[in-house]
């Protein structure tokens, strides 16, 4: 198991017709309109379809980028005068119509493919259906201008012009929908997602973080609300629960408070989820379209819960997904 060590007309009409004459076959074709309008209806009613809002006309328009194979590939583009690179991984349904994006920061010190194997992201992605894409770190080791800790900055890189590049080039090369675009990331690479929100607003859709590091990097400005999950050990020695005086490292509840006041929650909350180890709070009353939901794992540390070698009664894959399908971006 992987640790952060720091912080996807017929034949019937022409029978009619010489059976029944000219007068018969109007009569037969208004019998056969009307069944086949009561055979419309009767679907829509039993599948949800009267009621239910229809797919958005961005869901449903056909892809129009270039033909990609499923499975992984490793990509790169040039941002801030360096080579960056990235793993993206398309699901057996991709390149039928645009789907989700998903992109996932790795910890301090791993990479995008120790990413992908320990989380096991892409087996949610090929289930629902999503473009996953796992950025890769620069610097050695490998990290993420996240914000500014006991040294100085976490990172060398503009890892945030990164991003933008990166949307920009993969909303032009891949068959994605721009709104549904959603970020998540593990321990360092938890507040680069923090970071990336708060600045990229504009264009992500949702945030989940998991086992968060969150470090200053000035203030939290975005475009607007966004829904935010965030999934946290109460035992985590890396990433502690009540944050790092030392390390200029953010407690939880800090981190939380901060997305509650921006998305304009009131204080009322409920649990939503309680077993085992694992308690789920919400805070639904905040602006429309978002919500604040927090995973706390009384005994857990440093980890992607339902990676290999976890214990935890939940699946981080799932909950992500589960979270982020909520919220499409109007």
């Amino acid at each position: 198991m992987y640790q952060d060590n720091r912080f996807s007309g017929t034949a019937d009409q022409r029978k009619l017709r010489r059976r029944i004459g000219l007068g018969g076959m109007l009569l037969a074709t208004c019998m056969l309109l009307a069944v086949g309008i009561y055979a419309v209806n009767t679907s829509q009613l039993f599948s949800g379809g009267m009621h239910a809002a229809p797919d958005s006309a961005h869901a449903r328009s056909a892809c129009t980028t270039p033909a990609h194979p499923a499975g992984d590939s490793t990509n790169s583009i040039v941002s801030g005068g360096l080579k960056r690179s990235f793993l993206v991984h398309l699901s057996p349904s991709y390149g039928k119509a645009p789907q989700p994006l998903v992109i996932g920061y790795h910890g301090y010190h791993w990479s995008s493919q120790i990413m992908k194997s320990t989380t096991h992201m892409d087996v949610e992605a090929d289930k629902a259906g999503f473009v996953l894409v796992f950025p890769q770190g620069v610097d050695s080791p490998a990290s993420w201008n996240a914000g500014i800790g006991a040294e100085g900055p976490t990172g060398d890189a503009d890892d945030v012009k990164f991003t933008r590049d990166l949307l920009k080039f993969l909303e032009k090369n891949y068959c994605v929908d721009t709104h549904r675009v959603y970020v998540t990331g593990f321990s360092l690479g938890g507040g680069m997602a923090y970071r990336v929100a708060c600045t990229l607003s504009a264009q992500i859709t949702a945030v989940a973080t998991v086992s968060g590091a969150y470090y200053p990097f000035g203030d939290c400005r975005p475009a607007r609300p966004l829904p935010v999950l965030e999934i946290h050990g109460a035992a985590d020695p890396l990433a502690p629960y009540g944050g790092s005086a030392a390390a200029h490292m953010a407690a939880v509840q800090d981190y939380l408070q901060v997305w509650r006041a921006l998305d304009k929650c009131s204080a009322a909350s409920e649990v939503i989820f309680q077993q085992g180890d694992v308690t789920a709070t919400s805070w639904t009353h905040c602006a429309p379209g978002t919500e604040v939901v927090h995973y706390r794992i009384s005994d857990g540390g440093h980890t992607w819960p339902g990676s290999p070698g976890t214990t935890h009664v939940i699946d981080a894959n799932v909950v992500i997904w589960d979270f982020f399908k909520q919220f499409p971006r109007s």
